[in-house]
């Protein structure tokens, strides 16, 4: 497999003290033999367990690895933003701290990087509660109403950006709107989408935040604003 030349790979991490340490030696790994250079950021959204310090750890064990402590919590959003904001290399790939990916899926995103300037997974079966995938077709069937565009599973967190997109565009989602913003923006300049199915697998540690009101409110609330055009 032909190498990209420099990747950056992040990971937001919320109470995922005991996912981390399996994560992280297997997107170290990966991106050894995916890319010349990398760099692994984990993003510790103000964890009230030992994941700050799991993940300062890691960064003492491996190379490459910076981790960024937020001091309060800023939401998934909030971390995939910083996430954005601090990766400096060529490509930016990022999947959740909570292991329920396979970051060894990326290996097929790889060639159609060849022509596409996102990849984007999505799910082929979610592995969570009946409510949750109640919440997730209706979210996605509003996406495709609201912005007129094809909305195939956005929040999977399994994706990989090329540098002049993320360059393009100026985020300002803070809640889990943020991977819709992201995708509708980068189509509406017109860069090529390519998604592919990956398998989502049960969380086995931490917590589960996704369906709590505050996080679907104030996802809502950040689709409304982007439809009137607030950002």
């Amino acid at each position: 497999m032909k190498k990209l030349p420099s990747v950056s790979f992040f990971c937001p991490a919320y109470c995922d003290e005991e996912n981390l340490p399996k994560l992280i030696p297997k997107a170290d790994a990966l991106l050894k033999k995916i890319a010349k250079r990398y760099e692994i950021i984990i993003i510790e959204d103000c964890s009230p367990d030992k994941t700050g310090d799991v993940a300062d750890s890691l960064a003492k064990e491996y190379n490459n690895i910076q981790v960024i402590h937020h001091k309060t919590n800023r939401g998934y959003g909030g971390a995939l933003k910083s996430g954005f904001e601090n990766s400096k290399y060529e490509y930016v790939m990022y999947t959740d701290g909570d292991n329920q990916y396979d970051v060894d899926e990326f290996y097929g995103f790889i060639p159609f990087l060849d022509y596409a300037d996102v990849v984007s997974g999505y799910a082929r079966k979610k592995a969570v509660t009946f409510r949750r995938k109640v919440q997730s077709l209706i979210y996605n069937k509003l996406i495709s109403i609201l912005f007129f565009i094809p909305a195939n599973d956005l929040n999977c967190s399994m994706k990989i950006y090329k540098r002049k997109v993320i360059d393009s565009m100026k985020i300002h989602s803070l809640s889990a709107f943020i991977d819709a913003e992201m995708i509708i923006k980068a189509r509406r300049k017109g860069f090529k989408i390519k998604q592919l199915p990956v398998t989502h697998y049960s969380r086995l540690s931490g917590v589960e935040g996704g369906s709590k009101m505050n996080v679907i409110v104030d996802t809502i609330k950040d689709m409304i604003r982007f439809r009137l055009g607030y950002f």
